[in-house]
């Protein structure tokens, strides 16, 4: 039986980062940001959040089952007169990153179980300086849980 031992939200947070970016290519990808990085140089692109709760609950003697929650925005592209609503594409890239982050379930065993437990297309207003724009976006929020002792929480 393997051993989880992620503990914290930032090991959950990296290991998602660093599996996005060292397959960004092969997504059609070209930029992942972090946290509250606001450049986006090109895109599409890719920004993780830690905007999600933390949470624990006793789960047995000396034991919390703690869940993480991240959010995975896949920045398609500036919306432009021309492009009313989503495309194919953009579906398609969404649910490729999606595809991605499920061949992991167990982070490479470092925790029970994770999973992206919703999808949501819309559009982004981001604001980088004094300007603007509306980006076409879907944002995937992402689940995982595990089992830390206390003395490691």
């Amino acid at each position: 039986m393997a051993i989880q031992d992620f503990k914290d939200q930032l090991e959950v947070f990296d290991f998602l980062y660093k599996l996005i970016d060292d397959n960004k290519a092969t997504l059609g990808v070209k930029y992942v940001a972090r946290l509250d990085e606001e450049l986006l140089p090109e895109y599409p692109a890719v920004l993780l959040t830690l905007e999600g709760p933390t949470t624990r609950q006793q789960h047995a003697t000396r034991v919390f089952k703690v869940e993480w929650h991240c959010d995975v925005w896949v920045f398609h592209a500036e919306l432009t007169v021309g492009k009313a609503i989503r495309s194919r594409q953009d579906v398609e890239l969404a649910t490729n990153v999606r595809k991605l982050i499920h061949t992991k379930f167990t982070l490479d065993d470092h925790i029970i179980f994770g999973f992206v437990d919703g999808e949501f297309p819309g559009r982004a207003l981001r604001r980088v300086g004094g300007k603007q724009s509306t980006i076409v976006s879907t944002r995937l929020t992402w689940s995982g849980e595990n089992r830390v002792l206390y003395q490691d929480s």
